[in-house]
């Protein structure tokens, strides 16, 4: 199963917005780990995270996709099973 970093933020809107669709997919078995882009500064360097809330794609630890924006639940499901 691909992992999906999700770097999000407290003060982000669109993030706030998102988060709960990917806690309930979490809860469903999805591996979705949240990074807050404010305390996770060395993360965001190596990432090189330019906006939030942004998604990205972990295969045996490289990254295969990257996406930007708010997304509905349906679009997060379908990063989960991202080839």
């Amino acid at each position: 199963m691909n992992t999906i970093l999700y770097f999000t933020a407290d003060w982000c809107n669109p993030c706030q917005r998102t988060r709960p669709f990917a806690e309930e997919l979490i809860r469903d078995g999805a591996n979705i780990k949240f990074i807050d882009v404010d305390s996770e500064i060395e993360m965001v360097k190596n990432f090189k995270i330019m906006s939030v809330p942004t998604y990205i794609i972990l295969k045996d630890g490289q990254e295969i996709y990257r996406a930007n924006g708010a997304k509905t639940k349906k679009q997060l499901e379908e990063l989960i099973k991202y080839e």
